[in-house]
């Protein structure tokens, strides 16, 4: 027998501690053990399919918390970036994507237009930095931007000066060649934006016009060319949670992780094949979240479609998780959007601070240098 005293002396205190280690890590989440790997390692690329489910799987209220502590250790937790999305050529589009409105095969009583001019494009862009957004995207309703020269030049021209505001510059215009992602890259783009939608599984249920490899390819190119990677999908599509976990698998398994990732909730719109889709709700955003930050740590997760349909508090429960980016001004492309009187409020009340932009080294000695250049010939 052994004595209270040899007891307290701490004789016993080693088998003690490994029973009490072995007894709390078999109640550990996934998404415990996980985050804390990320914290102590930093990211990886080499995420395994159960890794992942098993994270998106824990208890919904572990997985925000050890999304939070993801997030406090790898970003400032308070920045939130300010982005505006612009439909710089809206409609007419031939693919097929079922969710989108801006599809020529549905009718949804979307007028197909031309691209927009360059005043109009520069008054929009001056008008996002006015109210605080730090990053401009256009999007252009097209499949790919292969005979499209002259409209290709124009939208060169429309990066060059947005830069040359001060603000970073995404684009979203569909599937690129190699030799146009460089000629972005050389226009000072800062990322583009082409999204997976879904897992490789579940794809040719949404899509059948793009392959999810062409998808992969056009990201390819846009890495190869120095250009930050802006890649995510869309929940509510009628996909199943293990189309969600796929989805990540393949973002978190690139070779270099996606400097952003957009995390979508359907808007579903009227003459869309998606039309009475259910509404995602709330803890099915904060999954995906949480679940991105934990394997794709220094991403920025952006929250993205479908954030006008959540409250204060829930966005709140996002930020928390692990988001630190939105789209403001009035609409998403064609869909709708949070009020910008909203956002500033939502700021204020939740304590968020607005980020600055942020570029690569070469791109930011370049408008340095064309800073000074302006700053000498003015003077002169």
């Amino acid at each position: 027998m052994f004595s209270t005293r040899s007891v307290l002396r701490g004789q016993l205190r080693p088998s003690v501690a490994v029973l009490h280690s072995s007894f709390y890590s078999s109640l550990s989440s996934a998404a415990a053990i996980q985050a804390e790997r990320t914290i102590r390692q930093g990211p990886r690329n080499d995420w395994n399919r159960d890794e992942i489910k098993a994270v998106y799987g824990s208890p919904v209220l572990d997985l925000l918390f050890h999304g939070a502590q993801v997030h406090r250790h790898t970003h400032n937790f308070r920045e939130v970036q300010q982005c505006t999305l612009l439909s710089i050529k809206t409609g007419g589009c031939s693919e097929d994507c079922s969710y989108c409105p801006q599809s020529s095969r549905y009718d949804t009583g979307l007028k197909a237009q031309k691209l927009m001019t360059k005043d109009a494009v520069m008054e929009a862009a001056q008008k996002a930095k006015e109210a605080g957004s730090t990053r401009f995207c256009m999007g252009a309703a097209w499949r790919d931007t292969v005979g499209r020269k002259t409209n290709f030049n124009q939208i060169l021209e429309y990066v060059k000066d947005i830069r040359g505001m001060g603000m970073e510059v995404c684009c979203t215009l569909g599937m690129l060649e190699k030799q146009q992602a460089l000629k972005l890259k050389e226009a000072g783009l800062t990322a583009y934006n082409h999204n997976l939608d879904t897992s490789r599984e579940y794809y040719p249920n949404v899509i059948t016009t793009r392959t999810y490899d062409e998808r992969l390819e056009t990201i390819k190119f846009v890495r190869d060319a120095g250009i930050s990677v802006c890649s995510g999908g869309i929940i509510g599509l009628g996909e199943a949670e293990e189309d969600r976990v796929g989805l990540l698998h393949t973002l978190a398994t690139l070779p270099s992780h996606p400097e952003s990732v957009p995390i979508n909730a359907l808007v579903s719109v009227k003459g869309t094949p998606l039309q009475d889709q259910k509404p995602v709700e709330i803890w099915e955003m904060i999954r995906m979240i949480a679940t991105a930050r934990i394997v794709m740590p220094k991403a920025m997760v952006r929250l993205s479609a479908g954030r006008v349909k959540f409250s204060m508090p829930e966005q709140a429960l996002c930020f928390l998780a692990g988001a630190n980016s939105i789209f403001t001004g009035e609409k998403l492309l064609t869909t709708p959007n949070n009020d910008f009187d909203a956002d500033q409020l939502m700021f204020k009340v939740l304590g968020l601070i607005p980020k600055a932009p942020s570029f690569s080294e070469e791109p930011a000695k370049a408008y340095e240098a064309e800073a000074c250049e302006e700053a000498v010939s003015s003077s002169g």
